[in-house]
């Protein structure tokens, strides 16, 4: 009976930890553009709870949707982002793989451009030890109309 019990146990832990590594499959992979680090992704729900959860690390999130023009806008991928200085220098021309952008950024005062479907989003974000920032960006127009 001991046995039976140990073998059931054993079983049911490896359940366990296998749905928890489920759970945690996606690591968001980072890249570097000269002092810039990021990271880009968000497609489906586990990657982009992943996204999410890897915020706390990044100074900057940036989340892109498309107006659906109904109670839930539809998440984009595939937008160009380019971030500049205070001085205009770019630091960060990239295209996202997803609906999240997470940049580390030095502490300071930038320029965010996103194009997406033909459409521009300027933002001005500040960035630093204390001070971190969640920008939701939407874009005229849905999925199904490009």
């Amino acid at each position: 009976m001991t046995s039976r019990l140990s073998s059931v146990l054993a079983v049911a832990g490896l359940l366990f930890a296998s749905s928890l590594a489920a759970q945690n499959y996606f690591q968001p992979r980072e890249h570097v553009q000269g002092s810039v680090t990021y990271v880009t992704g968000g497609i489906g729900v586990d990657e982009a709870d992943a996204m999410r959860a890897a915020a706390a690390n990044y100074p900057l999130t940036l989340e892109l949707a498309a107006a659906a023009g109904g109670p839930r806008d539809e998440y984009i991928s595939n937008a160009g982002v380019e971030i500049r200085d205070s001085r205009g220098t770019p630091l960060l021309s990239t295209r996202t793989d997803g609906p999240f952008l997470l940049v580390r950024l030095p502490p300071g005062s930038y320029t965010v451009d996103v194009e997406w479907n033909g459409a521009h989003k300027l933002k001005t974000v500040e960035v630093g030890p204390e001070r971190r920032q969640h920008v939701m960006l939407e874009f005229p127009g849905s999925l199904d109309s490009r």
